[in-house]
């Protein structure tokens, strides 16, 4: 399991987790169990389209703003990355 970021709350990181599962369940029609360890290319088959659609599900489901220009997709392998960078990346809406 990855460990969260020093400085992090877990509780939001659980959270955005969990939001982040349930977006992706749905939107990829899947039951397969989405941990912060798994990879959005290689084990979900996350297209560019649908991550940008769940990153606007998100905003919505967390009211948050997400600051996507500094998104560096390499750097966003598993949902722990990504909840690492929408942590660190955006502001209530």
């Amino acid at each position: 399991m990855s460990m969260p970021e020093t400085g992090l709350d877990p509780a939001l990181r659980q959270q955005v987790v969990e939001a982040m599962a349930a977006v992706l369940g749905r939107l990829l029609d899947t039951d397969q169990v989405i941990t912060e360890d798994t990879r959005v290319l290689e084990e979900l088959g996350l297209s560019s389209t649908l991550g940008l659609e769940m990153l606007l599900e998100l905003e919505e489901t967390l009211a948050i703003q997400i600051d996507v220009e500094l998104m560096d997709p390499v750097d966003m392998k598993t949902v722990g990355d990504l909840t690492t960078f929408i942590i660190g990346h955006s502001r209530p809406d």
